[in-house]
């Protein structure tokens, strides 16, 4: 399914959810779809063939060929882009418009904003996490490099001190 689809489908469910919602909780995972699909909305291109119908119908009419679709340049690619990106626009300005109404002005702006919150406070919980490790993982790695170290000196000691143990019984045995 094609990103900008999956956007349309998120809004529109979500729309759908906020008519018959009696709660913010009941449509949270509809705007969790449709922040995702916001997020995702790169979109994954096929060659040779149009993104949308409104792109075919203005490269036919421009007397553009099937190798229009795959050049982001061409009058059809803009003019789809343009107006998918218009249309997406509208029905998200809708559904805003159906949220604020149902719960009061400023209700998706703030739902925007606590989400942008949450997910600045999860990356931050993210890279305290994966400092925390960092420092586990050096510290790990520390302990077994003294270790190492110290089981070195250990085996020079016992061998020298074999070694003045085996010299004094050869000097005692030379006498």
């Amino acid at each position: 399914m094609e990103p900008v689809i999956t956007l349309a489908a998120a809004i529109a469910t979500t729309r759908t959810l906020v008519k018959s919602a009696s709660h913010l909780r009941e449509i949270g995972q509809g705007l969790d779809q449709l922040f995702t699909a916001q997020e995702n909305e790169k979109k994954a291109e096929e060659k040779g063939k149009p993104k949308s119908r409104n792109q075919q119908v203005v490269a036919i009419r421009a007397g553009e060929g099937d190798a229009a679709y795959d050049d982001e340049t061409s009058l059809g690619s803009v003019a789809a882009d343009v107006l998918e990106k218009e249309q997406l626009s509208r029905n998200l300005k809708a559904l805003q418009r159906e949220i604020d109404n149902k719960w009061g002005k400023g209700t998706f702006k703030k739902i925007e904003l606590e989400r942008s919150k949450r997910i600045a406070e999860k990356h931050k919980r993210q890279r305290e996490k994966k400092e925390e490790q960092m420092r586990k993982a050096e510290a790990e790695k520390s302990f077994w490099v003294k270790f190492g170290l110290e089981a070195l000196k250990a085996i020079f000691l016992i061998a020298f001190v074999a070694g003045g143990i085996y010299g004094l019984i050869m000097l005692k045995a030379s006498q």
